[in-house]
């Protein structure tokens, strides 16, 4: 290494000059730190402005990323637009056919409260398009979700629509062709023992003695015995949503208690057993224990409709 000299004015001589061991230090870690700021310095201004094949791959890689977020976003919006529609038609229609309440908006969407799943999220890059799209599935399986137990509700509905159809009191227990006539109304009437004014709680249909008394609908037997009450020979049909039926001063019971019968199947026949005047039924439809006027519950069918109903029921098998 090449000796330095300096001037001393003391002196008037040229001195050689020495470099203390720390100063050395000092100027050696001060180059190396130099070097070390250049060098990290280099580097990041090339990777801000020269891509790299790593960081090539990286953008590639998010630029794809990118566009099946929204993509798959594009098919979520698609899918949300088709449940709303079925939504609407739900709520308007099937529900409102079986008389169920519509389900309210705030129910199909659900709620935002509870635990933030989404954190995670927000710090990768696409983290807010990654979170929005996570949002959207979440609603839709949760909107999917109800409408499923929608669908669920309605079906039940549907058979028990079905059940209550064939379940109501919806035919006249005497077949047209073998009927004479109607002899007694629903209501107020005069009693035909005591001749004073008495309520009523049935209609009478008259007939030949014998005549086939069929059940107004499907359900089961309850009562199919003699009653002390005035009723004489009486059928009881327990139709079930709250309806029943009686059918009184039967000549011949022909169901026992427990039996399930279908609406136009031959229960009993016409007589005039109990308090009666002369060969009559006395036939009542009660609404969850409380006497209605039958006449509001036959069907409109002409002779050949209700007789071709009894021929059908008179050969079906029973439950």
């Amino acid at each position: 290494m090449a000796k330095r000299f300096h001037f001393n004015p003391e002196t008037l001589q040229f001195e050689q000059r020495v470099v203390s061991t720390a100063t050395r230090l000092k100027r050696t870690f001060g180059f190396v730190a130099l070097c070390t700021a250049v060098g990290v310095g280099s580097m990041f201004f090339y990777t801000m402005f020269f891509n790299t094949p790593r960081t090539q791959v990286l953008s590639r890689v998010g630029d794809d990323l990118s566009s099946q977020i929204s993509m798959l976003q594009s098919q979520v919006e698609s899918s949300a637009r088709q449940l709303s529609r079925i939504e609407k038609r739900d709520n308007l229609l099937y529900r409102t056919i079986f008389e169920a309440d519509s389900i309210p908006f705030s129910v199909r969407q659900g709620g935002t409260g509870g635990t933030y799943h989404y954190a995670g999220l927000e710090a990768l890059r696409n983290g807010e398009d990654l979170r929005q799209l996570a949002l959207s599935i979440d609603n839709l399986s949760w909107r999917a979700y109800i409408q499923s137990r929608s669908f669920d509700e309605v079906t039940k509905l549907a058979h028990e629509k079905d059940r209550l159809m064939h379940c109501i009191p919806a035919i006249q227990p005497v077949s047209v062709r073998q009927l004479t006539r109607m002899s007694s109304t629903f209501g107020y009437r005069r009693d035909p023992f005591t001749r004073s004014g008495k309520f009523h709680s049935g209609v009478d249909f008259t007939g030949a003695h014998g005549t086939p008394i069929h059940a107004s609908g499907d359900g089961v037997v309850v009562v199919a015995t003699h009653s002390s009450t005035g009723y004489g020979n009486q059928i009881i049909i327990d139709h079930g949503f709250g309806y029943k039926t009686r059918y009184a001063h039967l000549s011949k019971l022909e169901v026992t208690e427990g039996e399930r019968v279908k609406r136009g199947q031959v229960i009993g026949a016409m007589g005039s057993s109990g308090r009666s005047t002369g060969t009559h039924l006395h036939y009542e439809v009660l609404v969850k224990n409380e006497p209605v006027n039958p006449l509001l519950y036959f069907n409109d069918m002409n002779e050949e409709e209700y007789e071709e109903m009894l021929a059908h029921a008179e050969v079906q098998d029973l439950d």
